[in-house]
């Protein structure tokens, strides 16, 4: 007896979580952020979906499956970037007193211009529906310029890094990723036909981002007051809170994801406990893994193939080398302020590399508004990737480099000083 519709699509949605978590803790043990094993196992097995034979796809992927999985995976991305709005306002908020805007502004514009004079010579491929390179140079200059926060602070915590880099780093990712969500929501508005919204709708959309900008906040906090707010009530009233916000912008024309940053930017801060926000954040990694499957079989598979021509590898080489080699120019920029030595600002730039999801959400948006392609956004999710995955092996080797030259010098001047004394005991013998 073949399984039902909604069992088939259970199990498959049960080996993509497991599947992730595996793959998670694998990358965990090979000193990987483990959030770069989830990105990678999601994108491979929607890619190995999307290619296997039409017979063997409605067996392994039926239409149930696959809308139960977007569905699992927008839940995963709305909540994954109301997280992201939280850690902006924490983190803005901890380095408002030592953030200095002539400081940050290079740090935000170079890999902005860097990465979009990069696109130019490839924006016949990475072009989006509307046929705009303007937009296409725009979009992959902001989407190349993030650094993913919430992976950053991982990375820190796992290979040690010691103070005052991580500050420094947090500053600059903050800063990045601020004017990246603000040059993403411009553009969309720019290219999003707001005459068509009707005037109910606007009136709708204004009370509901009025509810999740004042109303809710208070409520909640006032709730929070009167009543201990569990791991299960917290959760559910932050799944509720997030999907007020989503639906605000969706009312608008814009993509929900806007709405989810900008819940995490004006949910009450301190309301949860330490256990409430562990089971949020597991609910997050329960659900994100769907959101990578649901984006590669998005991508037709004319463009997988694209992508591994000569022209697609030489695209893809360009761009990694003028996102790595601008974030690299922000720590030399950023460390030539701070007077650090040329070892510690290269340190800085390395882990400002890393995109993570935060760059896959940002193309993700930029996909479904049609700002760009299927091939662009294949681009920027082997971007991230690459960019992530390097990060610490990066620090690592350069951290390595610079230990070996520190004692190279010591045992050099030890040496020189050594020599020295004896010279100056054979002077008094003699």
């Amino acid at each position: 007896m073949p399984l039902g519709n909604v069992l088939q699509a259970l199990i498959m949605l049960a080996v993509v979580l497991v599947g992730s978590v595996l793959v998670g803790h694998l990358f965990r043990r090979i000193k990987q952020p483990a959030v770069v094993g989830v990105i990678a196992f999601g994108l491979l097995l929607g890619t190995i979906l999307a290619v296997l034979p039409h017979s063997m796809k409605s067996v392994l992927l039926s239409a149930t499956s696959k809308s139960l999985i977007d569905d699992v995976g927008q839940a995963g991305l709305l909540l994954l970037l109301f997280l992201v709005g939280i850690e902006l306002r924490s983190y803005s908020k901890q380095q408002s007193e030592r953030s200095s805007l002539w400081q940050l502004v290079p740090c935000v514009l170079i890999p902005v211009v860097v990465c979009a004079a990069a696109t130019f010579p490839f924006a016949h491929q990475l072009v989006g529906p509307d046929h705009n390179p303007l937009h296409v140079w725009l979009f992959i200059g902001v989407a190349l310029s993030v650094t993913a926060v919430p992976v950053l602070v991982l990375i820190i915590k796992d290979l040690g890094v010691p103070a005052p880099i991580p500050g420094v780093a947090l500053r600059i990712a903050v800063a990045t990723d601020a004017a990246a969500w603000a040059l993403v929501t411009l553009l969309i508005l720019l290219t999003t036909d707001l005459s068509a919204i009707s005037v109910p709708a606007l009136c709708v959309g204004a009370a509901l981002l009025f509810t999740v900008m004042f109303v809710l906040p208070r409520l909640l906090r006032r709730w929070s007051q009167v009543h201990q707010l569990g791991a299960a009530p917290f959760v559910v009233a932050v799944f509720a809170y997030v999907l007020v916000g989503a639906a605000a912008t969706q009312v608008f024309g814009l993509h929900p994801a806007l709405g989810a940053v900008l819940a995490g930017l004006f949910f009450p801060a301190g309301l949860a406990n330490e256990a409430s926000e562990r089971a949020l954040a597991s609910v997050a990694d329960m659900l994100i893994p769907a959101f990578f499957v649901s984006s590669a079989l998005s991508v037709p598979l004319q463009v997988l193939a694209d992508l591994f021509r000569w022209s697609g590898l030489a695209c893809l080489l360009t761009l990694i080398v003028a996102a790595s080699g601008s974030k690299i120019a922000v720590g030399l920029v950023a460390g030539r302020m701070q007077r650090w030595p040329l070892a510690t600002s290269a340190k800085l730039g390395v882990l400002l590399n890393c995109r993570g999801v935060t760059e896959l959400a940002i193309a993700s948006i930029g996909l479904q508004a049609h700002l760009i392609g299927p091939y662009a956004f294949a681009m920027l999710c082997a971007l991230a990737i690459v960019t992530t995955a390097v990060t610490a092996p990066l620090y690592t080797a350069i951290n390595n480099r610079a230990n070996r030259e520190r004692y190279t010098a010591i045992n050099n001047r030890a040496n020189r000083e050594r020599l020295d004394t004896s010279r100056e005991e054979v002077q008094l013998v003699g």
